[in-house]
Protein backbone atom coordinates (compact mmCIF):
# COMPACT_ATOMS: atom_id res chain seq x y z
CA UNK A 1 0.00 0.00 0.00
CA UNK A 2 1.35 3.03 -1.15
CA UNK A 3 1.13 6.80 1.01
CA UNK A 4 3.01 9.32 1.07
CA UNK A 5 4.69 10.45 4.36
CA UNK A 6 2.91 10.01 7.56
CA UNK A 7 2.83 12.47 11.08
CA UNK A 8 2.36 11.74 14.70
CA UNK A 9 -0.86 14.30 14.54
CA UNK A 10 -4.53 14.15 14.55
CA UNK A 11 -5.08 14.84 10.88
CA UNK A 12 -4.87 12.74 7.86
CA UNK A 13 -0.98 11.21 7.26
CA UNK A 14 -1.75 11.22 3.68
CA UNK A 15 -3.30 14.73 2.95
CA UNK A 16 -0.42 16.07 5.09
CA UNK A 17 2.10 13.94 3.18
CA UNK A 18 0.94 14.83 -0.32
CA UNK A 19 0.80 18.52 0.93
CA UNK A 20 4.56 18.37 2.20
CA UNK A 21 5.85 16.59 -0.79
CA UNK A 22 4.20 19.50 -2.93
CA UNK A 23 6.27 22.30 -1.02
CA UNK A 24 9.05 20.24 -0.60
CA UNK A 25 9.27 19.48 -4.33
CA UNK A 26 7.79 22.91 -5.47
CA UNK A 27 7.34 25.44 -2.67
CA UNK A 28 4.05 25.36 -2.89
CA UNK A 29 1.93 27.43 0.37
CA UNK A 30 -1.66 28.08 0.67
CA UNK A 31 -0.35 31.49 1.95
CA UNK A 32 -0.58 34.80 0.22
CA UNK A 33 1.51 36.18 -2.71
CA UNK A 34 4.99 37.42 -1.95
CA UNK A 35 4.29 41.69 -2.55
CA UNK A 36 6.32 42.21 -5.68
CA UNK A 37 6.35 38.74 -7.48
CA UNK A 38 4.18 37.74 -10.66
CA UNK A 39 0.35 36.78 -10.12
CA UNK A 40 1.28 33.33 -10.67
CA UNK A 41 4.39 32.74 -7.65
CA UNK A 42 4.02 32.01 -4.62
CA UNK A 43 7.04 33.06 -2.40
CA UNK A 44 6.34 33.01 1.07
CA UNK A 45 9.85 33.41 2.40
CA UNK A 46 10.51 36.25 -0.16
CA UNK A 47 14.01 35.33 -1.53
CA UNK A 48 12.44 35.13 -4.95
CA UNK A 49 11.78 30.99 -5.31
CA UNK A 50 8.66 29.09 -5.06
CA UNK A 51 5.86 27.70 -6.95
CA UNK A 52 5.47 29.54 -10.14
CA UNK A 53 8.31 31.73 -9.66
CA UNK A 54 10.33 32.41 -12.63
CA UNK A 55 13.66 32.09 -10.57
CA UNK A 56 12.32 28.65 -9.76
CA UNK A 57 11.14 26.02 -7.03
CA UNK A 58 12.00 26.39 -3.52
CA UNK A 59 13.22 22.99 -1.44
CA UNK A 60 11.81 25.30 2.08
CA UNK A 61 9.90 28.19 1.36
CA UNK A 62 9.74 28.97 5.11
CA UNK A 63 13.96 29.99 5.02
CA UNK A 64 14.63 32.75 2.56
CA UNK A 65 18.40 31.53 3.19
CA UNK A 66 17.69 27.97 1.80
CA UNK A 67 17.30 27.92 -1.99
CA UNK A 68 18.54 27.13 -5.50
CA UNK A 69 21.98 28.61 -5.75
CA UNK A 70 22.55 29.96 -2.16
CA UNK A 71 25.89 29.50 -0.46
CA UNK A 72 25.76 25.59 1.19
CA UNK A 73 27.50 26.03 4.72
CA UNK A 74 28.13 23.82 7.35
CA UNK A 75 25.24 23.61 9.66
CA UNK A 76 22.98 20.33 8.96
CA UNK A 77 21.04 21.80 6.46
CA UNK A 78 20.85 20.75 2.47
CA UNK A 79 21.12 25.20 1.56
CA UNK A 80 21.28 25.15 -1.74
CA UNK A 81 18.60 22.44 -2.45
CA UNK A 82 20.57 19.96 -3.96
CA UNK A 83 19.32 17.05 -2.20
CA UNK A 84 22.71 17.10 -0.20
CA UNK A 85 23.74 17.72 3.00
CA UNK A 86 26.73 20.15 4.09
CA UNK A 87 28.66 18.73 0.79
CA UNK A 88 31.24 21.37 1.71
CA UNK A 89 35.13 21.05 1.66
CA UNK A 90 35.53 20.83 5.54
CA UNK A 91 32.03 19.93 6.96
CA UNK A 92 32.34 17.42 9.34
CA UNK A 93 31.20 13.75 8.44
CA UNK A 94 31.92 11.51 11.42
CA UNK A 95 32.74 8.16 10.54
CA UNK A 96 30.22 5.14 10.67
CA UNK A 97 30.36 2.71 13.54
CA UNK A 98 28.76 -0.46 12.17
CA UNK A 99 28.08 -2.53 15.16
CA UNK A 100 25.27 -2.69 17.11
CA UNK A 101 24.78 -1.03 20.48
CA UNK A 102 24.20 -3.18 23.44
CA UNK A 103 21.80 -2.42 25.76
CA UNK A 104 21.89 -3.40 29.46
CA UNK A 105 18.79 -5.24 31.10
CA UNK A 106 16.96 -2.86 33.68
CA UNK A 107 13.78 -1.33 34.13
CA UNK A 108 12.68 2.27 32.82
CA UNK A 109 9.78 4.38 32.88
CA UNK A 110 7.46 4.02 30.03
CA UNK A 111 4.88 6.86 28.25
CA UNK A 112 4.32 10.25 29.11
CA UNK A 113 1.88 12.08 31.45
CA UNK A 114 2.07 14.79 29.52
CA UNK A 115 2.34 13.25 25.52
CA UNK A 116 -1.17 12.30 23.64
CA UNK A 117 -3.52 9.92 25.51
CA UNK A 118 -2.02 6.66 24.23
CA UNK A 119 1.33 7.61 25.69
CA UNK A 120 -0.33 7.32 29.10
CA UNK A 121 -0.80 5.99 31.97
CA UNK A 122 3.53 6.01 32.50
CA UNK A 123 4.50 2.48 33.81
CA UNK A 124 7.42 1.06 35.11
CA UNK A 125 8.99 -1.95 32.36
CA UNK A 126 11.31 -4.19 32.68
CA UNK A 127 13.48 -5.12 29.40
CA UNK A 128 16.03 -8.00 29.32
CA UNK A 129 19.24 -7.00 27.50
CA UNK A 130 19.28 -6.69 24.28
CA UNK A 131 21.48 -4.74 21.28
CA UNK A 132 20.57 -2.38 18.77
CA UNK A 133 21.52 -0.78 15.16
CA UNK A 134 23.28 2.14 15.82
CA UNK A 135 21.75 3.50 12.63
CA UNK A 136 18.64 3.09 10.46
CA UNK A 137 19.06 0.26 8.26
CA UNK A 138 20.81 2.00 4.62
CA UNK A 139 20.26 1.47 1.44
CA UNK A 140 23.63 -0.27 1.12
CA UNK A 141 22.94 -3.19 4.21
CA UNK A 142 19.43 -3.69 2.52
CA UNK A 143 20.83 -4.28 -1.04
CA UNK A 144 22.61 -7.12 0.65
CA UNK A 145 19.99 -8.86 1.34
CA UNK A 146 17.85 -8.32 -2.14
CA UNK A 147 21.01 -9.49 -3.72
CA UNK A 148 20.78 -12.80 -1.62
CA UNK A 149 17.35 -12.92 -3.16
CA UNK A 150 15.88 -12.70 0.33
CA UNK A 151 14.40 -9.66 0.15
CA UNK A 152 12.04 -7.72 -2.02
CA UNK A 153 13.10 -4.23 -3.58
CA UNK A 154 11.89 -0.90 -2.58
CA UNK A 155 8.59 -0.32 -3.83
CA UNK A 156 10.45 2.96 -5.28
CA UNK A 157 13.80 3.58 -6.19
CA UNK A 158 13.50 7.17 -5.76
CA UNK A 159 13.47 9.49 -2.38
CA UNK A 160 11.51 12.51 -2.27
CA UNK A 161 13.65 14.74 -3.86
CA UNK A 162 15.81 12.51 -5.42
CA UNK A 163 14.94 10.52 -8.85
CA UNK A 164 17.30 7.94 -8.28
CA UNK A 165 18.21 7.04 -4.24
CA UNK A 166 18.15 2.92 -3.66
CA UNK A 167 19.75 2.60 -7.15
CA UNK A 168 22.46 4.96 -6.64
CA UNK A 169 25.84 4.33 -4.56
CA UNK A 170 26.10 7.98 -3.73
CA UNK A 171 22.71 6.95 -1.06
CA UNK A 172 23.93 3.65 0.40
CA UNK A 173 24.72 5.14 3.40
CA UNK A 174 21.40 6.88 3.68
CA UNK A 175 18.35 4.83 5.11
CA UNK A 176 15.92 2.92 3.33
CA UNK A 177 12.86 3.74 2.55
CA UNK A 178 9.88 2.57 0.70
CA UNK A 179 9.36 -0.93 2.43
CA UNK A 180 6.37 -2.29 4.31
CA UNK A 181 6.73 -3.77 7.93
CA UNK A 182 7.13 -7.20 5.84
CA UNK A 183 9.55 -6.38 4.42
CA UNK A 184 11.31 -4.61 7.33
CA UNK A 185 11.13 -7.28 9.04
CA UNK A 186 12.35 -9.89 6.46
CA UNK A 187 15.62 -7.99 6.14
CA UNK A 188 16.13 -8.06 10.74
CA UNK A 189 15.70 -11.88 10.35
CA UNK A 190 18.37 -11.64 7.41
CA UNK A 191 20.19 -9.79 9.68
CA UNK A 192 20.15 -12.86 12.30
CA UNK A 193 17.88 -10.40 14.10
CA UNK A 194 14.14 -8.79 14.57
CA UNK A 195 11.92 -5.50 14.63
CA UNK A 196 12.06 -4.23 17.83
CA UNK A 197 9.15 -3.88 20.26
CA UNK A 198 8.01 -0.29 21.13
CA UNK A 199 9.64 -0.99 24.84
CA UNK A 200 12.74 -1.73 23.48
CA UNK A 201 12.81 1.14 21.29
CA UNK A 202 11.74 3.64 23.80
CA UNK A 203 14.16 1.98 26.65
CA UNK A 204 17.16 2.84 23.47
CA UNK A 205 15.85 6.03 22.94
CA UNK A 206 14.99 7.46 26.26
CA UNK A 207 17.50 5.86 28.40
CA UNK A 208 16.93 3.97 31.68
CA UNK A 209 17.81 6.70 33.86
CA UNK A 210 15.59 9.83 34.21
CA UNK A 211 14.07 9.01 30.60
CA UNK A 212 14.60 11.99 28.12
CA UNK A 213 12.18 13.82 26.45
CA UNK A 214 14.08 13.71 23.37
CA UNK A 215 17.28 11.55 22.89
CA UNK A 216 19.55 13.68 23.73
CA UNK A 217 17.57 15.23 26.68
CA UNK A 218 15.67 18.20 27.02
CA UNK A 219 16.74 21.24 24.52
CA UNK A 220 14.52 21.96 22.09
CA UNK A 221 15.28 19.97 18.61
CA UNK A 222 17.21 21.46 16.20
CA UNK A 223 19.02 20.57 12.58
CA UNK A 224 21.97 19.73 14.46
CA UNK A 225 20.42 17.24 16.67
CA UNK A 226 17.65 15.78 13.68
CA UNK A 227 16.53 15.51 10.67
CA UNK A 228 13.46 16.77 11.39
CA UNK A 229 10.64 19.75 9.24
CA UNK A 230 12.86 22.52 7.77
CA UNK A 231 16.23 20.79 7.51
CA UNK A 232 16.42 18.74 4.48
CA UNK A 233 13.28 18.34 2.94
CA UNK A 234 14.56 14.27 2.25
CA UNK A 235 16.25 11.77 4.23
CA UNK A 236 20.13 12.47 5.22
CA UNK A 237 23.19 10.32 5.84
CA UNK A 238 22.80 7.74 8.86
CA UNK A 239 25.14 8.98 11.75
CA UNK A 240 25.57 12.60 10.89
CA UNK A 241 24.13 14.15 14.08
CA UNK A 242 26.11 13.02 17.05
CA UNK A 243 24.89 15.86 18.81
CA UNK A 244 21.40 13.66 18.80
CA UNK A 245 22.05 10.59 20.11
CA UNK A 246 20.51 8.54 22.65
CA UNK A 247 22.31 8.13 26.16
CA UNK A 248 23.29 4.40 25.21
CA UNK A 249 25.00 6.01 21.72
CA UNK A 250 21.73 4.84 19.56
CA UNK A 251 21.97 7.52 16.38
CA UNK A 252 18.64 8.92 14.35
CA UNK A 253 16.06 7.77 16.79
CA UNK A 254 14.65 11.39 16.64
CA UNK A 255 13.82 11.94 12.74
CA UNK A 256 15.52 10.99 9.19
CA UNK A 257 12.65 8.16 9.29
CA UNK A 258 10.14 7.08 10.94
CA UNK A 259 11.12 3.31 12.44
CA UNK A 260 8.51 0.19 12.08
CA UNK A 261 8.33 -1.68 15.40
CA UNK A 262 7.34 -5.30 16.10
CA UNK A 263 3.94 -4.46 17.93
CA UNK A 264 0.70 -4.25 17.06
CA UNK A 265 -1.39 -0.97 17.57
CA UNK A 266 -3.42 -0.66 20.20
CA UNK A 267 -4.03 2.78 22.09
CA UNK A 268 -5.20 1.86 25.60
CA UNK A 269 -2.53 -0.89 25.61
CA UNK A 270 -0.29 0.97 28.42
CA UNK A 271 -3.52 0.79 30.95
CA UNK A 272 -2.77 -3.36 30.78
CA UNK A 273 0.70 -3.87 29.52
CA UNK A 274 2.81 -6.39 31.40
CA UNK A 275 5.55 -4.93 33.27
CA UNK A 276 8.58 -7.64 32.04
CA UNK A 277 9.13 -7.29 28.15
CA UNK A 278 6.01 -6.18 27.00
CA UNK A 279 5.36 -7.22 22.94
CA UNK A 280 2.35 -5.63 22.15
CA UNK A 281 -1.27 -7.15 21.77
CA UNK A 282 -1.19 -10.20 20.14
CA UNK A 283 -3.17 -9.06 17.00
CA UNK A 284 -4.58 -5.89 15.47
CA UNK A 285 -4.56 -4.07 12.37
CA UNK A 286 -2.05 -1.09 12.54
CA UNK A 287 1.46 -2.04 13.38
CA UNK A 288 3.67 1.29 15.53
CA UNK A 289 5.92 3.63 14.37
CA UNK A 290 8.74 5.47 16.13
CA UNK A 291 11.47 8.34 16.08
CA UNK A 292 9.09 10.91 13.86
CA UNK A 293 10.70 12.11 10.08
CA UNK A 294 12.36 14.99 8.14
CA UNK A 295 8.82 15.63 7.63
CA UNK A 296 7.65 15.85 11.55
CA UNK A 297 7.07 18.22 13.81
CA UNK A 298 8.89 18.66 17.70
CA UNK A 299 6.02 16.77 19.23
CA UNK A 300 6.48 13.50 16.98
CA UNK A 301 10.30 13.68 17.57
CA UNK A 302 9.44 12.67 21.63
CA UNK A 303 10.95 9.37 22.72
CA UNK A 304 7.57 8.50 23.79
CA UNK A 305 5.69 9.40 20.34
CA UNK A 306 3.51 6.68 19.19
CA UNK A 307 2.37 6.52 15.30
CA UNK A 308 0.68 3.43 13.82
CA UNK A 309 -0.24 2.53 10.60
CA UNK A 310 -1.02 -0.71 8.11
CA UNK A 311 1.75 -3.09 7.75
CA UNK A 312 1.68 -2.96 3.85
CA UNK A 313 2.47 0.98 3.87
CA UNK A 314 5.39 2.20 1.88
CA UNK A 315 6.48 5.70 2.42
CA UNK A 316 9.54 8.21 1.46
CA UNK A 317 9.84 9.08 5.10
CA UNK A 318 9.36 5.57 6.75
CA UNK A 319 12.51 3.18 7.40
CA UNK A 320 13.67 0.74 10.28
CA UNK A 321 16.50 -0.78 12.71
CA UNK A 322 16.52 -4.08 14.05
CA UNK A 323 17.31 -5.70 17.79
CA UNK A 324 19.10 -8.73 18.54
CA UNK A 325 20.33 -11.00 21.05
CA UNK A 326 23.04 -10.32 22.90
CA UNK A 327 24.41 -13.45 22.09
CA UNK A 328 24.00 -13.05 18.20
CA UNK A 329 25.69 -10.05 17.65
Amino acid sequence: MKTTSVVCIGVSALAVGAAFVLFSRTGATAGPLHSGASPACTDEDGDGYGLGCAAGPDCNDHDPTMHPGASEICNFKDDDCNGMVDDLAGCPAPPMDPNPVHLRAGDFLMGSDAGAADEQPVHRVEVTGFAMDRHEVTNGRYRTCVNAGVCVAPSLSSSNARPHYFDDPAFADYPVIYVSWQQAAQFCTFAGGRLPSEAEWERAAAGSDSPHTYPWGESPPDCTKANFAGCVGDTDRVGRRLAGQSPDGVLDMAGNVWEWTADWYDAGYYSRSPSHDPAGPDSGTLKVMRGGCWVSGENSLRTTCRKADLPGLWAPNVGFRCVYSKSSK
